[in-house]
């Protein structure tokens, strides 16, 4: 390939793929966020148990015999139950 075709065509089309996998790799982190106590740890220490029993409650989800861990997955997973529900 000579540099008039790397710059034109070859550059362009490794940048958008390396972009591409970056992206990729953002969102498979993302998702896996709760899914070790570890990963999610810098939360977890830092939340007190009250205020995820709060936005737990706001949401309508039901903080009842729940691990912190599992608590902050239901808050911060979007996910509401039934007191925001329609009417």
């Amino acid at each position: 390939m000579n540099r008039r075709t790397f710059f034109t065509s070859g550059l362009k089309n490794y940048l958008l793929s390396f972009a591409e996998t970056l992206s990729l790799s953002a969102e498979d982190e993302q998702s896996d966020y709760f899914a070790s106590i570890f990963s999610c740890y810098p939360l977890l220490a830092e939340a007190p148990m009250d205020q995820l029993i709060e936005a737990a409650k706001q949401l309508g989800i039901d903080p009842e015999n729940k691990t912190k861990l599992e608590l902050a997955r239901e808050v911060f997973s979007g996910k509401q139950g039934n007191a925001h529900a329609p009417r």
